[in-house]
């Protein structure tokens, strides 16, 4: 009689458990980040002398469905992600400052100034083609200015990008913590805190995005963060990181407040220090190699030649401005376009040897570097074209990792998710179950009062 009330007992406690899990699992089904719980059971039961006596079943544990490979191999894959995704926007904001919707592009506005002085070497007395070329240089050489500048303000832009985005890190690492305190309690107790869990989770997804790490759970069910090889989150705390910015040089740099240097090279964090310290600088030498460049070839011919007026050799380019942002035209051609020298020959008005020279630095191959010099037309469409392949590459390698994400959470939603229809039916089994083992408990107490009434 004893085990019939024994085997009623531990079925109504493990139905009525299973249902309050599956419940849950039920109204937590669209919570971002929850993990399928399940009931573990197990048999139990005595052994007799010649037989076993089964007295139901033990409720073990509530297990939290997750696969924590799978995590991990999320966040790798988000960290690129992140990365990719970073670059690709920073990459298009370059190009939207390089291209122009109304076709006064940079490599158009180069192929101008040659084509000027090819017109002035044809006409080397007409003024309205002087001051035609002084007028349209003046266009080109804002144009440079203006996207020098289009660069420089892309480069604070991503500084100051770079900075939020380590406050977030920093805030995430604070978070994770906090998280841990809760859970290593919890696991103490023998009670596992599957809330916070499942919150840390999410916080490292989240975190996966804005920066590159390494992570390891220990057994008090704490998780270890590392950053570029030195620890964030350790067991006890997280640790602060700070940015060191120099804009002369551009570098961006992250401290630890042990002294410690970390340079990530993933997420979006990773992509931001990159492209501050490297991409955009690029960027900035190239634009200035083209105003140098023209500057010196140009100044080079035009100082050897003649204007209308004088006999006075002068630059085309004030010899000072050397950089995109500032080159420009020597001031006394501005104020008086007959001192332009269209003539190898003083006194010669007709004269457009020096033009024409000038003209056909359009198929020198002038710049470049030391393997491989280029025309500046060709170097400039290079250069303005440089942000969109590098966008497109960014675009391609984005839609295959988002692929393998999509996968991966597909993979992780059938083990962690919650399967409404899946969950109802089972609770249907436990609702059974609950009413089979209240029956025989009701059955075991009908007995018992029987027997009660026979020894009475």
């Amino acid at each position: 009689m004893k085990t019939l009330f024994e085997i009623a007992k531990s079925g109504l406690r493990g139905s009525e458990r299973s249902m309050s899990v599956t419940s849950n699992n039920i109204v937590n089904a669209d919570t971002p980040g929850y993990s399928r719980q399940r009931v573990e059971k197990s048999p139990n039961g005595m052994q007799m002398d010649n037989y076993h006596v089964g007295l139901g079943v033990n409720i073990d544990d509530v297990s939290r469905l997750r696969d924590k490979m799978n995590d991990q191999l999320l966040n790798k894959k988000q960290q690129d992600m992140g990365y990719l995704q970073k670059k690709a926007d920073i990459y298009e904001k370059l190009e939207s400052s390089m291209v122009s919707d109304y076709g006064d592009n940079l490599d158009s506005q180069v192929g101008g100034l040659f084509d000027n002085f090819s017109d002035l070497a044809s006409n080397p007395q007409d003024l309205s083609v002087r001051n035609n070329l002084i007028s349209e240089t003046q266009q080109f050489t804002s144009k440079l200015r203006e996207t020098s500048r289009n660069v420089d303000q892309n480069s604070e832009l991503v500084k100051n990008f770079a900075g939020k985005t380590l406050d977030s890190i920093n805030s995430i690492l604070s978070d994770i913590n906090e998280l841990n305190s809760s859970i290593k309690q919890a696991q103490a107790k023998g009670d596992p805190d599957f809330a916070s869990l499942d919150r840390r989770v999410a916080k490292m997804s989240e975190l996966s995005e804005l920066v590159e790490f390494e992570s390891q759970e220990t057994s008090t069910g704490a998780v270890e963060i590392q950053i570029d090889g030195h620890s964030v989150v350790d067991e006890n705390r997280a640790y602060n990181i700070t940015s060191e910015v120099d804009d002369t040089n551009k570098k961006f740099r992250l401290r630890l407040e042990n002294g410690h240097i970390i340079a990530p090279e993933g997420g979006q964090i990773g992509a931001e220090i990159e492209m501050y310290e490297e991409g955009i600088p690029d960027m900035k030498e190239r634009l200035d190699k083209i105003a140098s460049t023209i500057v010196a070839e140009v100044n080079n011919i035009h100082s050897n030649g003649y204007g209308l007026e004088d006999s006075i050799q002068r630059n085309f380019f004030d010899p000072s401005g050397i950089t995109a942002e500032s080159i420009s035209i020597n001031q006394d051609l501005v104020e008086n376009s007959k001192l332009v020298a269209a003539s190898d020959t003083d006194g010669e008005a007709g004269n457009g040897e020096i033009a024409s020279q000038i003209a056909e630095l359009r198929n020198e191959k002038v710049i470049g570097n030391t393997t491989q010099n280029q025309s500046l037309t060709d170097f400039t469409i290079g250069t303005i074209s440089e942000p969109g392949i590098q966008l497109d590459a960014a675009n391609n390698r984005i839609d295959a990792r988002d692929s393998e994400i999509q996968m991966l959470k597909t993979q992780q939603e059938e083990e962690a998710g919650v399967n409404i229809d899946e969950e109802l039916s089972q609770m249907i089994k436990y609702q059974n179950a609950y009413q089979g083992a209240a029956k025989v408990m009701s059955s075991a107490q009908q007995m018992y009062d029987t027997l009660i009434s026979i020894v009475r």
